[in-house]
């Protein structure tokens, strides 16, 4: 009925202009209504995101948005607590609850965000990790320079002292350590004692953690005879103060090497950054035996440090 009603009124006013010359409108009116309800929804973020290192990356983990067709999240990233996230990356289905970010080394701090076709939820809470290049080492540096210290004669290592801080086979010898009082006591004030410095160990200034010490020296003796020993001490101020001796025994008078701590022993002490410069860095060797006319034979002095940067 409604179609015919209309093209009945199209006629008419045809038909009028046709007489008349002029337009004529013909207005209709459709009672027709219809009601349509709308709901509104804001798309939720996930939640309790954290982060741990695995080596070189962040590993994420996060419960998934509530609203089940949230398509994924996104991954933003920042070097600044609360504000510079850039999109690193994104995670699908929406189910998802872990992903995976290779950040490199540092700070970093990590907030998610649900995504559904062009909708974006707000942040996640924030989360932050630190990944290092866990520890390393410097490898061994050899002494730079040495000088006799305190005790005993006097002298330390008085022939071809050089010798000690290259490893060519060349011995740097102590004669005779010692005085008449001697002993195999690391303390004992009557044995020779000599300290070494200049290992340019390059330890950057970032450094957050030393995790070890290790120190090697290449000895040998004139004899085998009684008991000799060498007591290893540090320093880091210079010589100011030193760690406890660490006392190893000779067992060959052909040339041995010795090692002392190691890439897990601090020596009983916190160290610095600072500590290892040139200036501040010291090595003491103290020959400590209790047999006459015993000659220390050095060939080699070096320094290994492992540290987290």
């Amino acid at each position: 009925m409604r179609k015919r009603f209309f093209l009945s009124a199209l006629l008419v006013a045809v038909a009028l202009m046709g007489v008349t010359g002029q337009q004529t409108l013909a207005r209709l009116t459709d009672q027709d209504a219809s009601t349509v309800s709308f709901s509104t929804d804001t798309l939720a973020p996930p939640t309790n995101l954290a982060a741990a290192p695995i080596g070189l990356t962040a590993s994420l983990t996060w419960t998934p948005s509530v609203d089940g067709y949230a398509a994924g999240y996104e991954i933003w990233r920042s070097t600044t607590s609360g504000s510079g996230y850039a999109l690193v990356g994104t995670a699908t289905p929406g189910s998802a609850s872990s992903a995976s970010d290779a950040a490199g080394v540092g700070l970093f701090y990590y907030v998610l965000r649900s995504y559904f076709q062009n909708w974006r939820s707000v942040n996640s809470n924030e989360t932050s990790v630190t990944i290092s290049l866990g520890p390393v080492s410097t490898g061994p540096k050899a002494c730079g320079t040495s000088a006799a210290d305190p005790g005993g004669d006097g002298d330390g290592y008085e022939t071809a002292t050089a010798s000690a801080c290259a490893d060519d086979s060349v011995m740097a010898t102590d004669a005779n350590t010692g005085t008449a009082a001697r002993s195999t006591a690391c303390a004992n004030v009557a044995n020779d004692r000599h300290r070494f410095r200049d290992f340019s160990l390059g330890l950057p200034g970032s450094v957050t953690l030393v995790s070890g010490i290790e120190v090697r020296a290449d000895v040998g003796m004139n004899n085998n005879g009684g008991i000799s020993r060498l007591c290893v001490e540090l320093s880091g101020d210079g010589g100011l103060t030193w760690t406890a001796a660490k006392v190893l025994t000779l067992t060959s008078s052909a040339e041995t090497t010795y090692l002392y701590g190691g890439a897990a022993d601090t020596w009983g002490k916190v160290w610095a950054a600072g500590e290892f410069t040139n200036a501040n860095f010291r090595v003491r060797l103290t020959d400590a035996t209790n047999q006459p006319s015993k000659d220390y034979l050095l060939d080699y002095v070096s320094v290994n440090v492992t540290y987290t940067p």
